[in-house]
């Protein structure tokens, strides 16, 4: 099945990060256009539509692999 991203996020989600990301640096930057850029839409036909968990979203998925594959690096 088809995974969403949720666009309500709760108080206790940003306790789990680290520090906040600078919108100016690439992280940021790829955060902000992700949604624009990658759809969930696009990849729909590729899942069961009744059957089996909800998957990750894959806009999400392709965002971190082309954010893996930048090579940017944090160090």
């Amino acid at each position: 099945m088809l995974g969403h991203r949720k666009t309500q996020t709760s108080f206790f989600d940003m306790l789990r990060l680290p520090h906040p990301v600078s919108p100016d640096s690439f992280y940021g930057r790829m955060g902000s256009l992700s949604d624009q850029m990658f759809h969930d839409e696009d990849l729909a036909e590729l899942y069961c539509a009744d059957n089996g968990r909800p998957s990750l979203p894959p806009s999400l998925m392709v965002a971190d692999c082309a954010t893996m594959m930048s090579g940017v690096t944090l160090w």
